[in-house]
């Protein structure tokens, strides 16, 4: 048989920091799993109010169809439609070139309850196939002559004279009163 040592007896004392450590322990453990449940729930929150602000694009289904005048706004042509509601339109396409390119047969569109529409799929489709060789350069406005523009500058003048003589007019009426 083995003789069992006997285990030296503990004062109060060490019992009490030995209990403080373990304690302390504990919390260091909880105030680091703290820390990453508190980071985890401000990321999540930043991302929620980049949501809310309509920061974030909407998402659109391909076939879903979209009238002329919001497709303007899509992401494939240039636009954006923010959750909020917010829309950005597109710099280079508009409800007319969308139109035109549906009656010349270039882009697939129905007419739905009397207005055009498009999918995504038919604006990609449009889009893969050339649709910006398509657009017709914007024409050049002819300079004005002297004449026109000396002719203008004068009738503003005089508009500009008539205006401030009926001020100071005004100002001398309620001045005599």
């Amino acid at each position: 048989m083995t003789k069992k040592l006997p285990e030296p007896e503990l004062d109060h004392a060490e019992l009490s920091r030995r209990a403080l450590a373990d304690m302390e322990e504990a919390l260091v453990e909880f105030q680091l799993g703290m820390d990453d449940v508190i980071g985890g729930l401000n990321t999540a929150k930043d991302a929620f109010q980049m949501e809310a602000d309509g920061k974030v694009a909407r998402p659109f289904g391909e076939d879903t169809p979209l009238r002329l005048s919001d497709a303007v706004y899509l992401p494939i042509l240039g636009g954006e439609v923010r959750r909020n509601g917010e829309r950005l339109p597109s710099p280079t396409f508009t409800k007319r070139s969308l139109e035109g390119a549906i009656k010349a047969g270039h882009l697939d569109g129905r007419l739905l309850r009397g207005k055009w529409t498009v999918t995504i799929l038919a604006l990609k489709a449009w889009l893969d196939g050339g649709a910006q060789t398509e657009a017709k350069p914007a024409a050049v406005k002819p300079a004005r002559s002297v004449a026109a523009v000396s002719n203008r500058e004068r009738e503003r003048r005089a508009a500009s004279n008539a205006i401030a003589r009926e001020m100071l007019a005004s100002i001398g009426n309620t001045r005599k009163r």
